[in-house]
């Protein structure tokens, strides 16, 4: 039995990353093997959307080729996920009877779906006519229901739930979409933002369904026929993609009796409770935040990259501007917007301020929140070319005393902005931060 260097579970996004930053430094592993649960290498799942409405081809999700790996020296091994870690022996144990000694390992199993009520009871099975939108087998499946059904419902109004049914549209069918809050992307978007987010859906042909969850399946001959609503209406329904959400998957950490919560609990190294085994991404749980967007995961990986190498650079965790793309619609946030738009007393202490703008025609909405001289959160919609100065104001916690006004509609007055002070790390520049 041979002994890498390093062990890294998962083959996902951030696997990948951190590969990619390995080979970048000059003291790295020598003998790295990587055991993937899929049967393709990494790519890209924020592009599976693309793939799904045929805007792209599917080579476009590649994020290496197998010579790379091998070029590299990576021993890759698809299709086989690792399904125990011995941490006495420091090995790792496959499905298909792989055994691997490691000296570090890697835990990058990213996280798993949500499935409440929709699962069979006695096993982790789906229901028939019940799917995900997460990996290569849901985009063949939702690419076969698109050839062979008519009636799709996507449940979720988030970003993942939005470009499953976008993608489902643009193959033909007919899609409803649930959200069970008031508004679209609530996490992200004001009121006013999604309500012009929905418009636009709406008038490409999308049946938006807010405050709306599903009351039961209506099946025949094993088939899915319809759905109810809780308020008592019936949708057609040949299939249901959930976009509910996911939860760091630990259940293998848990097995090897490593410290976990809602993910696997990690220093600012990423070192987990045993000083041998480190995680990143989605499955992991940093000073009690977790991790669904490929900026902070990409930084982690950078960072792991150079501690797995003998060098110290623990990782900040920081708040960049979310910057989305719904099939075409630009979006744009900064600060915990949830919490401001929240009906809440506390929210004076979050905010006693805030100054909009609304260009109905154009589809045009900014929306600024203020605590004194201290912008605490913006949503720009269709127009953010705004968004690297606001997440500048944010981050930095930089007094601004000029006309507010001006700052909405993209005159900054440089002169009226305040240095942050001193003791504040540099400002987190905005970047495109999807799904990971």
């Amino acid at each position: 039995m041979t002994t890498a260097e390093l062990i890294i579970i998962g083959n996902g996004m951030a696997c990948q990353r951190l590969l990619a930053e390995l080979v970048q430094q000059p003291n790295r592993p020598t003998k790295i093997v990587v055991f993937g649960a899929e049967a393709k290498p990494a790519y890209n799942r924020v592009l599976l959307s693309s793939l799904l409405s045929n805007e792209l081809p599917d080579s476009a999700a590649e994020l290496a080729s197998p010579a790379w790996y091998a070029k590299h020296g990576i021993e890759l091994i698809c299709d086989d996920a690792a399904v125990l870690i011995d941490r006495e022996r420091k090995l790792v144990v496959s499905r298909h009877g792989r055994y691997r000694r490691y000296q570090q390992l890697v835990l990058a199993c990213g996280a798993l779906p949500l499935t409440p009520g929709y699962a069979e009871d006695d096993s982790k099975q789906l229901l028939p006519g019940i799917c995900h939108f997460r990996n290569w087998q849901d985009l063949a499946t939702l690419r076969l229901a698109g050839q062979q059904r008519q009636h799709a419902v996507v449940v979720g109004g988030g970003f993942l739930g939005l470009e499953a049914a976008e993608g489902l549209r643009k193959l033909g069918m007919q899609v409803s979409l649930l959200q069970r809050g008031a508004y679209l992307l609530n996490r992200q978007l004001d009121a006013s933002a999604a309500t012009l987010l929905q418009q636009q859906l709406s008038a490409r042909g999308l049946s938006i369904f807010t405050n709306s969850e599903i009351d039961r399946l209506n099946y025949k001959h094993g088939q899915l026929q319809s759905i109810w609503l809780t308020s008592g209406q019936q949708l057609k329904a040949d299939i249901v993609v959930l976009a509910l959400g996911i939860k760091p998957n630990i259940s293998l950490a848990q097995q090897a009796g490593l410290c976990v919560n809602h993910g696997i609990v990690v220093n600012a190294n990423l070192q987990s409770s045993d000083s041998a085994i480190y995680a990143l991404g989605e499955c992991i749980e940093l000073n009690g935040e977790t991790f669904g967007l490929v900026a902070p995961v990409n930084a982690q990986a950078a960072s792991l990259a150079k501690t797995l190498c003998g060098k110290t650079a623990p990782y900040c965790s920081e708040h960049a501007a979310t910057q989305l793309k719904i099939s075409g619609i630009a979006l744009s946030s900064c600060g915990d917007i949830a919490a401001l738009c929240a009906n809440s007393n506390a929210n004076a202490d979050r905010f006693d301020a805030s100054t909009d703008y609304l260009d109905a025609e154009l589809f045009e909405y900014r929306r600024l929140w203020w605590r004194g001289p201290y912008l605490v959160g913006a949503v720009l919609y269709g127009d953010t070319g705004l968004s690297q100065q606001l997440s500048q104001l944010i981050n930095q916690q930089q007094r601004y005393h000029g006309c507010r006004s001006s700052l909405l509609l993209g005159q900054i007055e440089l002169g009226e902005i305040e240095p942050a002070p001193t003791h504040n790390a540099a400002a987190s520049q905005p970047q495109q931060q999807d799904a990971a």
